[in-house]
C-alpha cells in the first residue's frame, strides 16, 4: 500500500468495524441464508493467496543461491519441501471445501490432481519471471510465505482464545449472539466457536499481494490501480460470502481484513529492511 492508501483503507474499515458493531446481529439476520454465491467464494476463498505463496517457494528455489554444491542442494530440498507443503494445501484444502459443501465423496487422487495443477501453473509463473528481477522476485517471495504463515498462526490463536459462535451453529441467535469484543475461552479450538475472526477474510485479503508483481512483471506495469481494484473487490466478496453463508458476523470479516492488512504491512516493511531494499517493491504510485 502507498501512504495514502493506508490513510484511507485503515480508518474506512475501522469506522465501518465500529458501526458494524452495533448492528451485526441484524446484518446477519438479513442476508444470511447458504446458496450457491457463498458455496463458491467458500471453495475459492483461500486460494489465491495460497497459490501466491506456492509461486513464491519455487521462485526461492529457482533463484536460490549455488556458492557451493552442498548448499544449492540444501535449499533446493528446504524450497522443493516448501513448495510441496504449499502445493499440498493448494489441493487438498480446496478439495476439502468442495467435499464438505457440494460433492462430499470426490476421492483423494481429485485432490492430488488440484496441487499438481496448481504446481504447474505456479512452476510456469515462476519461469516467467526475468533473471535480471531475481532480488525482487525473492523479496516477494519472502513476504508472501511469512505473510500467509502468520495469518495462520494469528488466526487460529485468536479463533481458540475468542471462542465465538458462528451464526449458523446457534439455535436461537438472539439468546446465543455475543458481541465480537467479548472473549469466550472455551478450553481450546472448537470449529462451532471460531467465528472470530474470519479466516477465510483474512486469506482472500492476501491477494494484496498482486499489487507487488508489476515490480516482477513489465507487462504488469501501469496497472497497479486494476491490481488494487481486484485485491480490494477479492477481499469485500469473500468476507460478504461468509456473513451470507451464517460462517462469520460483519465484524468478524471487518476485522480480519484490518489484521490481514496490518499483518501484511508489517511484514512487507520488516523484509524489505532486511534486504536493504526500502521501496523496492509495493511503493507505486496509487493512480
Amino acid at each position: 500500500m502507498t501512504k495514502t492508501e493506508r490513510w484511507i483503507v485503515f480508518p474506512s474499515v475501522a469506522a465501518l468495524l465500529l458501526l458494524a458493531t452495533f448492528f451485526d446481529l441484524r446484518i446477519s439476520q438479513a442476508v444470511y441464508g447458504k446458496n450457491l454465491f457463498s458455496t463458491i467464494f467458500e471453495v475459492l476463498g483461500e486460494a489465491p493467496i495460497q497459490f501466491l505463496a506456492l509461486f513464491g517457494a519455487l521462485t526461492l528455489l529457482r533463484f536460490r543461491s549455488k556458492k557451493t554444491k552442498t548448499t544449492g542442494a540444501v535449499l533446493a530440498g528446504a524450497y522443493g519441501l516448501l513448495a510441496a507443503a504449499f502445493a499440498f494445501m493448494f489441493g487438498f484444502a480446496t478439495i476439502n471445501y468442495v467435499n464438505e459443501n457440494i460433492a462430499h465423496e470426490l476421492p483423494v487422487y481429485v485432490s492430488l490432481a488440484a496441487a499438481l495443477l496448481g504446481l504447474g501453473l505456479a512452476l510456469w509463473l515462476s519461469r516467467a519471471v526475468p533473471k535480471e528481477r531475481a532480488r525482487e522476485a525473492v523479496t516477494f517471495a519472502v513476504i508472501a510465505i511469512v505473510y500467509l504463515l502468520l495469518i495462520v498462526i494469528v488466526m487460529n490463536s485468536i479463533k481458540g482464545i475468542w471462542g465465538r459462535l458462528r451464526m449458523r451453529e446457534m439455535l436461537d441467535p438472539v439468546s446465543e449472539f455475543t458481541p465480537w469484543y467479548e472473549i469466550h475461552f472455551r478450553g481450546g479450538f472448537d470449529n462451532r466457536f471460531a467465528s472470530f475472526p474470519s479466516g477465510h477474510t483474512m486469506n482472500a485479503a492476501g491477494v494484496i499481494l498482486i499489487t507487488l508483481l508489476p515490480a516482477l512483471f513489465d507487462k504488469l506495469k501501469g496497472k497497479e490501480a486494476l491490481l488494487r481494484t481486484i485485491a480490494y473487490a477479492w477481499a469485500v466478496v469473500v468476507g460478504f460470502s461468509r456473513v451470507v453463508a451464517g460462517a462469520h458476523f460483519s465484524t468478524d470479516v471487518l476485522f480480519a481484513i484490518l489484521l490481514s492488512y496490518a499483518l501484511f504491512e508489517g511484514t512487507r516493511a520488516v523484509v524489505l529492511k532486511i534486504r536493504g531494499k526500502k521501496g523496492l517493491i509495493g511503493e507505486m504510485p496509487l493512480r
